[in-house]
């Protein structure tokens, strides 16, 4: 009878809790996986958080937690993992009753790009390990990893060449507030430049000088269709670099930066631009959209940027063209381009197995070594 009793006692038992955690083992189960930092540049070390809180009285004993993260990225701890398309992980935790766990995984980032980690896989078990149970849940977080910067002489070379065309070509208003000293008045001045204080001190007649002010704009147009069948991936990848690199380099010299590309954008799935700007955060913004390009429109949607920009682009305005597509139709209507503008110059990247044939004087091809990529 004993051995009845006992029997009936665990078969209930073992029933009420697996009913009870079919019921309630998600109640009050809160699971976030995000990433620490919002943006980040190639080879920057972070780490993605796991938050599981389990906000209820019944503890989950045997909990995992799946998740995907992109394949570039290379984790410190290879445990639970495997690799194929992308980086999956299946992570076991054991949460006590109104307990939060919190576990940080490293990482470091490895390729320009856009990456999100959207969803989330969550397996649990009874308090006997004999019921599985499962639900998929939303997550939303995301990281920006930047284009690489290139950093040596023959790039910022290249770069002062149009900064020194567009200092000559200079505006010749007067900045007020940029004051550069005092000489002798003469006819050609308004007599509301005279300094009457220099003017007592010396007998003669004086007048403030002021530096010359600049309104210079950059605009870097940036094509990726290579028109080429040889690892256009990899030279896509240079030209946004380019394209960073330089608008980079010109904020840093306080002028305007705006951005054109044929590039499609991720989150849109469309063209589209950057505005200009010359602030730190202007460098983010330009960085953020280059990082989410993942793939580009042909050679005719980049022709029909530089139509746009010789029909309607403003006259203040220097033009950076990046694209290693070089051929005749695009010379020609770059032609065009710079028969308007302040100034032009290209950059055009190439394979060094093909050798470069420099088309116009404006052009300064960028030698790219195949056997690197």
């Amino acid at each position: 009878m004993k051995l009845v009793v006992a029997i009936f006692i665990a078969v209930f038992v073992y029933v009420f809790q697996k009913n009870l955690y079919i019921r309630l083992w998600n109640k009050g189960l809160d699971v976030n996986i995000d990433f620490h930092d919002s943006y980040l540049n190639p080879n920057d070390r972070s780490y993605i958080t796991e938050v599981i809180n389990n906000d209820k009285f019944l503890p989950l004993s045997v909990l995992h937690v799946k998740f995907a993260a992109p394949k570039s990225f290379t984790f410190e701890n290879l445990d639970n993992a495997f690799i194929t398309d992308s980086y999956y992980r299946n992570d076991a935790f054991s949460v006590l009753g109104n307990q939060k766990v919190t576990r940080k995984l490293y990482f470091t980032a490895k390729k320009r790009g856009y990456y999100t980690i959207d969803g989330i896989s969550i397996t649990a078990k009874d308090f006997f390990l004999t019921k599985n149970l499962a639900m998929q849940i939303p997550n939303k977080s995301d990281v920006y990893i930047f284009p690489n910067k290139i950093y040596d002489k023959k790039f910022d070379n290249v770069c002062s060449i149009m900064l020194g065309d567009m200092e000559s070509r200079r505006s010749l208003i007067e900045d007020p507030y940029t004051f550069r000293g005092i000489r002798d008045y003469d006819t050609s001045f308004n007599m509301k430049r005279i300094n009457w204080k220099a003017t007592a001190r010396t007998g003669d007649l004086k007048v403030n000088v002021y530096n010359t002010t600049s309104v210079q704009k950059v605009k870097i147009l940036l094509n990726l269709d290579t028109n080429t069948m040889i690892k256009t991936e990899y030279m896509d990848e240079v030209s946004i670099e380019l394209a960073s690199s330089a608008a980079f380099y010109y904020l840093n010299k306080n002028l305007p930066v705006a951005v054109r590309t044929n590039g499609i954008d991720l989150i849109t799935e469309n063209d589209c631009d950057v505005n200009f700007g010359t602030s730190k955060s202007h460098m983010i913004t330009i960085d953020k959209y280059l990082s989410r390009i993942g793939g580009h429109d042909d050679i005719d949607k980049f022709m029909d940027i530089i139509d746009e920009e010789i029909s309607e682009g403003e006259k203040d305005v220097s033009y950076l063209i990046i694209s290693s597509y070089h051929k005749e139709p695009l010379m020609e209507k770059l032609d065009m381009l710079n028969q308007k503008c302040e100034g032009l110059m290209m950059i055009s990247p190439y394979y060094n197995i093909h050798g470069f044939q420099k088309l116009r004087s404006y052009v300064n091809g960028w030698e790219v070594n195949i056997y690197e990529t």
